[in-house]
């Protein structure tokens, strides 16, 4: 089977597929989780570094494939080797300081990506980057990768209701912090 013809396969399928050797049901694997990868990462870790761990984390989970036992627990397994990855790295970058740019954009992390962006995309991007860590990358998962709740507390192998609080949360924070930023102007 082909790549284009995974697209709209099941997860579960992609893993069985993936287990027996088929390289385009990964390839399509890691492009649904990538990005939530990279969003996890960046709990502990700067984009760049965020982006290794997701790719560490990918190749990881390719090599260990075969010895995954439930095929449908994909999403909990794969997140728990990005926390872990990520922990990992994180340790071993807090001993090397951080070079220039890394503590421009961990103050600014919206200067990069809104350069061409309008005023008020400005403002929520802000107002994101400003959540607390776990607030954040729920939130981020969420509103930008559109990932339901459920699927969310699968991958952080945390309680759905609690990934339904740091939404709620998340809302009451930007819709202030977004008033504030209006009143502002």
């Amino acid at each position: 089977m082909g790549r284009g013809n995974w697209e709209g396969a099941d997860e579960e399928t992609l893993v069985i597929a993936a287990q027996a050797g088929d390289l385009d049901a990964f390839d399509v694997l890691s492009r649904r989780y990538r990005p939530a990868a990279v969003t996890v990462a960046r709990q502990t870790l700067s984009r760049e570094a965020a982006e290794d761990a997701a790719q560490d984390s990918l190749l990881s989970a390719f090599k260990a494939l075969p010895m995954l036992s439930e095929p449908g627990r994909f999403s909990a397994w794969f997140g728990s080797i990005v926390r872990h990855r990520a922990a990992r790295m994180g340790r071993q970058r807090s001993k090397e300081p951080l070079p220039l740019d890394e503590v421009i954009l961990a103050y600014a992390p919206s200067i990069v990506g809104s350069l061409h962006e309008d005023e008020r995309s400005k403002h929520v991007r802000c107002a994101v980057s400003d959540l607390p860590e776990e607030i954040r990358s729920v939130t981020e998962l969420h509103y930008l990768q559109e990932w339901s709740a459920p699927r969310i507390a699968e991958f952080l192998s945390t309680p759905l209701t609690t990934v339904k609080w740091r939404l709620h949360t998340a809302r009451r924070l930007l819709r202030n912090r977004l008033a504030a930023l209006e009143e502002i102007e």
